[in-house]
């Protein structure tokens, strides 16, 4: 599956992408290994993904961070799902 960067543009394979937190600010954006930095805070697709168990102790992880709002996090899952048409990848 392929999804656009939201910096660059440039549509990517999902795996190889990144989902970011500019700044810490609680919102979030998907983007590829070569889209400029806004001091972010970064986690690889491949990480969140890569297991059941991985994606439990990432989301544990965030819930942790004093920036992180799970409305933002999940209404940017939502948003993304939608507009790269990721519907029934379960």
């Amino acid at each position: 599956m392929k999804a656009k960067c939201q910096r660059t543009g440039k549509e990517i394979e999902t795996k190889d992408g990144f989902f970011v937190s500019p700044g810490r600010s609680g919102d979030w954006e998907f983007i590829s290994i070569d889209a400029p930095s806004k001091n972010d805070y970064n986690i690889a697709v491949e990480d969140l993904v890569k297991s059941p168990e991985s994606l439990i102790d990432w989301l544990a992880h965030l819930s942790e961070k004093s920036w992180f709002s799970s409305e933002k996090f999940f209404d940017f899952m939502y948003k993304f799902r939608a507009e790269n048409r990721l519907y029934n990848m379960l």
